[in-house]
């Protein structure tokens, strides 16, 4: 059956298996930016209030001129890091790892305190911190103040909507002894107003049940949002949407996508509903658009 799940900023769509039954594997060591951490890290800062956000916010890129030894030193130095930070009467933390080409960690932060700061500080914990061990200056740190709405959505466009493709998270920059064990790359910790998902099914006599409808109704979003931002390359990608070389592959594809709640995801499932699909609240087992 097919799934349909909104989140605040996003969605998600896709074609539920008739049955899963395979083992689940044992989760092992972490190994970089994979398609299941991007996808969890963008679904997590899709679902953000960004209207309740309280305190005053700071966005952080902190770097090192040195590579730690392993990655268990880099995991060490941000915790010690992210504990002064809480020390200091952190609100909340978002933080992700990424890699510069040359193969060194840095850190990409939204952090906010109840009340006013100084941008200096967390800069000056981070360099009293790495300074000494990896070569952590003032100059190679970068700070700005997250001024509301406005200040969360650019530091989403500018650091945390990025592809598991995206080369500060391609393997090839992660440094060599870390190939094997990079630990976590992404996290958060504190006070975050969530919207929890909510999840559709669709239901109908159509044999897709309105899928192939629903995918069209995102492709053109895609697009007139792309064209609308004259983003060339988002064009490209939203014409090939769901495109695959093999046919049975193509009728399965899924998408996730930055989309608002209102009015564009709820609007489509209307649509749905107009034409006969049935949408049903899988929390609830409600029958909400299409029932009799």
């Amino acid at each position: 059956m097919p799934v349909v799940t909104v989140y605040r900023h996003g969605g998600k769509g896709g074609v539920a298996p008739g049955r899963n039954d395979h083992t689940r594997m044992k989760r092992g060591d972490v190994e970089g930016w994979s398609l299941g951490a991007t996808r969890r890290n963008t679904q997590f800062l899709m679902s953000v209030r960004e209207t309740e956000l309280t305190g005053a916010g700071v966005a952080l890129t902190l770097t090192l001129r040195d590579c730690p030894a392993s990655a268990q030193d880099w995991t060490k130095l941000r915790k010690r890091w992210i504990e002064r930070q809480r020390r200091a009467g952190m609100v909340r933390l978002h933080w992700i790892t990424e890699w510069q080409r040359r193969g060194v960690p840095h850190l990409h932060v939204a952090l906010w305190w109840p009340d006013k700061y100084r941008l200096s500080d967390p800069v000056n914990d981070w360099v009293e911190l790495a300074g000494e061990l990896y070569g952590a200056g003032h100059r190679g740190q970068h700070a700005k103040v997250i001024d509301g709405p406005i200040g969360w959505f650019q530091y989403l466009s500018k650091h945390a909507a990025r592809g598991v493709k995206h080369y500060q998270r391609n393997n090839e920059n992660i440094p060599e002894a870390w190939l094997r064990k990079t630990g976590r790359v992404w996290g958060h910790s504190g006070d975050w107003p969530l919207d929890a998902p909510r999840k559709f099914g669709l239901q109908g006599a159509q044999g897709d049940a309105g899928w192939y409808w629903m995918r069209r109704m995102v492709r053109g979003w895609r697009l007139a949002d792309a064209r609308a931002a004259g983003d060339r390359r988002r064009i490209l990608y939203a014409r090939g949407s769901f495109r695959s070389p093999e046919p049975e592959l193509s009728k399965l594809r899924g998408y996730q996508d930055w989309m608002p709640a209102e009015p564009v995801q709820l609007r489509m499932l209307a649509n749905l509903a107009d034409r006969g699909c049935t949408i049903v609240d899988l929390d609830t087992g409600e029958v909400l658009f299409g029932g009799s």
